[in-house]
């Protein structure tokens, strides 16, 4: 009984060190690919994971193929103002249109509207990019008769508070995307 005691001992301390090593094991980091970066860039559900964004920006080979895939799927272009700037802006002008931000009457809401000069390829999201690596999305409503889009944004919401910080910074730089 001893001998068959000890056979399930060494047994079970087998076992039990396969399964302490394989929970040290780390699984393989899959790889941000272009059809990652193409989904992200078209689905509005698509999101990067901080592991990806930050690939997205240490990587040149992945950058590189972001902005070849970015520059295929854009419509208008949001050039950053100023390499520094004093303080946040309240309008935008691009190729296309123009943005303008309006605070609310109501404490932490703002109004961001954007006009489109034609309607004939309007956007369906928009991309922002800080210098500091920031990268913030927005699905975009389609435009009204006149072109115009208003976006009500909640200052609490912290995805309606990045995209307006970036909005504001006048060192961030912006894509509309088919």
């Amino acid at each position: 009984m001893t001998a068959e005691n000890d056979e399930i001992a060494q047994i079970a301390g087998r076992i039990y060190a396969a399964r302490s090593a394989l929970v040290e094991t780390k699984p393989p980091k899959h790889r941000l690919g272009i059809a990652e970066l193409m989904r992200f860039l078209s689905d509005p559900s698509r999101s990067l994971t901080p592991d990806e964004q930050r690939a997205l920006f240490s990587d040149s080979r992945i950058r590189s193929d972001y902005r070849r895939l970015k520059a295929q799927a854009t419509v208008f272009e949001l050039p950053a103002l100023a390499a520094a700037s004093s303080g946040d802006v309240n309008a935008r002008r691009f190729e296309g249109g123009t943005i303008s931000i309006h605070p609310s009457r109501l404490a932490g809401q703002t109004y961001v509207i954007l006009r489109f000069s034609s309607l004939a390829n309007p956007p369906r999201m928009m991309l922002i990019e800080s210098t500091a690596g920031d990268l913030v999305r927005r699905t975009i409503p389609a435009a009204d008769q006149q072109g115009e889009v208003m976006l009500v944004l909640d200052e609490r919401n912290d995805a309606d508070a990045s995209f307006l910080r970036l909005l504001a910074d006048p060192t961030s730089a912006g894509t509309f995307l088919f």
